[in-house]
């Protein structure tokens, strides 16, 4: 029988945005994903978006990921999560992913959840079919984008 893995999510502050943008996926990934510097720089312009660090059971920071509505569809979505490259494979980001879905729930209108990712990132495919995100399309540069109703 597997342990369940513990995360709790933080909010980014002044005490730990430097850590956080230390953090780096793994180098087959990073064309994937934007750097952590650039989600927290990016989510000061745009209210709606709440970034997040994502600690272990030991309070290791391991992770970061960025929720809120979109702008232009108005519904609730996951625009960047990652798992530092030396942290994967150990559950971090489906138990974040957990704790974010229970989150946007728990909100007006959170009954769906959009989120974003490259076709050949066969790690996120794998992950958010896993919570069961469903592709809804695919853009001409490969970006799938995957929706999971909640009711």
């Amino acid at each position: 029988m597997s342990k369940k893995v513990q995360i709790t999510l933080q909010p980014i502050t002044r005490d730990n945005w430097k850590a956080c943008i230390a953090l780096s996926v793994d180098e087959s990934q990073k064309d994937f994903v934007p750097t952590n510097l650039y989600s927290i720089a990016e989510a000061q312009f745009y209210p709606e978006a709440q970034p997040f660090a994502i600690y272990n059971e030991a309070g290791q920071l391991v992770g970061f990921v960025l929720y809120g509505r979109d702008i232009l569809s108005g519904k609730w979505k996951v625009f960047r999560m990652m798992v530092d490259a030396a942290q994967q494979r150990k559950g971090y980001g489906q138990a974040a992913m957990k704790q974010v879905i229970e989150k946007i729930v728990r909100q007006p209108d959170g009954d769906e959840i959009l989120i974003c990712y490259h076709k050949p990132n066969q790690a996120a495919h794998k992950l958010y079919t896993q919570l069961g995100f469903v592709e809804q399309a695919v853009d001409s540069k490969g970006v799938v984008t995957a929706l999971l109703k909640l009711f």
